[in-house]
């Protein structure tokens, strides 16, 4: 599985700090980030914020991401650590980047992908950018730095390989911190392109499972905590409660249950009536977005200017 890693709070070489709210085109720079991540197949995107007070949890609330509470007086490279440690033994790989790059595009994910490399760091016109991407194998090393390098002294420290990989893609470059970004890049984002975005539920007398369902019980399962998964998912535990409430009385049978107090404390479980109603409905996405995006190519091959052939 491909993760990617987004900070969003820290701070930085401008007293602003972050902007991650920043419109940049139509949305904030946070939602850009996220939707482009989304749209290129990374399964797990965890954004660093500085609290559940923070407005970038906020915009990114509902979008599938997860959320955590680092530092804003932290320097950048802890968040990155923090990210890091979460991310540890959850997936192959990672991206790493932060709220203020949001341009960067779909194609430099796939390039970064697909090179060889220890570290790949995209590159536009020999200078380098954002995002990186870290092999999780090495993520121990990288955590293991005290130095004041940051992730570079980090990656120098730990004996990695950087590689830099050439891509056609000004936006990696692009950075919130030096002003207005040029309309050419936004207007040429992968976002631009007409794309399906396909949400799948579950529904009896009324919808009760769809994409936030699911992370639900998915974090649920992860952290043996409701009310830490609603944290994580930016939502309150009143919200996350009626969720669960909402899934019960339409199916018929508990996806919760509450483990009682001990050495460790109480805490949540999914049920394996919920595991496996979270298993089909993976299997069951996975397979209708297939499908449903070969249907978008016949009927929508170039675009707006398209229709039924």
């Amino acid at each position: 599985m491909i993760a990617a890693l987004i900070i969003a709070t820290g701070k930085t070489m401008h007293k602003s700090g972050f902007r991650p709210l920043q419109a940049v085109g139509s949305i904030p720079a946070l939602q850009r980030i996220i939707l482009t991540f989304q749209q290129a197949g990374v399964q797990r995107i965890a954004v660093v914020c500085h609290g559940d007070k923070d407005p970038a949890e906020k915009a990114g609330s509902g979008m599938g991401a997860v959320f955590l509470h680092g530092r804003k007086e932290a320097d950048m490279f802890e968040n990155v650590k923090l990210g890091l440690r979460y991310l540890q033994g959850k997936c192959g790989a990672a991206f790493v980047s932060h709220a203020d790059v949001p341009l960067f595009s779909g194609k430099t994910l796939d390039a970064l992908l697909k090179a060889d490399g220890e570290v790949r760091v995209p590159a536009y016109q020999g200078k380098p950018g954002h995002p990186a991407l870290l092999r999780a194998e090495h993520f121990p090393a990288i955590l293991a730095y005290e130095g004041e390098g940051g992730l570079a002294g980090a990656i120098r420290a730990a004996g990695l390989t950087r590689r830099l990989v050439e891509v056609e893609d000004g936006g990696i470059l692009a950075n919130l911190q030096g002003g207005d970004l040029p309309g050419s890049l936004i207007s040429q984002h992968t976002l631009m392109q007409l794309h399906p975005n396909i949400r799948i539920r579950l529904a009896r007398e009324k919808p009760f499972y769809g994409p936030g369902a699911h992370q639900l019980l998915q974090l649920t399962e992860e952290t043996g905590s409701l009310s830490e998964a609603c944290q994580r998912m930016g939502i309150s535990y009143t919200k996350g409660r009626r969720m669960i409430a909402t899934m019960e009385e339409q199916l018929g049978y508990p996806v919760v249950e509450s483990k009682q107090g001990g050495p460790a404390g109480g805490g949540s479980a999914v049920t394996p009536e919920g595991k496996a109603l979270m298993d089909s409905y993976k299997a069951y996405c996975g397979e209708a977005t297939a499908c449903l995006q070969r249907l978008f190519e016949k009927y929508f091959p170039d675009g707006l200017q398209g229709g039924p052939q």
